[in-house]
């Protein structure tokens, strides 16, 4: 088994924000909401036990880059907000435009469905996409 010292810095970060979740509640209410015991929690804050963090980065790593997304903007909704993938500026803008195309085509009908929600999320990621690499070159270019 490894010590924290020698964990990779990926794995330290998860052990960081794992540790953060259940500082922000306390450990008996955080493994309460997990339905796991206190002592499952100890043993992850150890080390001991995978970290659940640490794994789901790893789950998405492994998938392509259009499932892992999907995955991340379904925790965001859940949280209450949309994922935003960062990409160069040209890639954004492609990537926005044709978003906003299918979004537009899918309501065209006048009947909005669970799709063409999805599709109007997709198409307001882009666009958050595509301003944040604007603002992003537009901080180098000043720098």
């Amino acid at each position: 088994m490894t010590t924290p010292n020698e964990q990779m810095p990926q794995t330290r970060e998860a052990q960081r924000h794992f540790s953060a979740l259940v500082d922000s509640t306390g450990i008996k209410r955080f493994a309460g909401s997990l339905g796991i015991s206190t002592r499952q929690i100890n043993r992850i804050l150890s080390g001991a036990q995978s970290n659940p963090i640490e794994r789901l980065v790893r789950s998405l790593q492994s998938a392509t880059p259009e499932v892992g997304d999907h995955v991340l903007d379904f925790i965001c909704q859940e949280m209450g907000g949309h994922f935003v993938r960062h990409e160069a500026i040209d890639d954004a803008a492609v990537n926005a435009v044709k978003e906003c195309a299918e979004a537009i085509a899918a309501i065209s009908d006048g009947h909005i469905t669970e799709y063409d929600i999805r599709e109007i999320r997709e198409a307001i990621s882009a666009l958050s996409g595509l301003m944040s690499s604007i603002r992003d070159q537009q901080d180098d270019n000043s720098s």
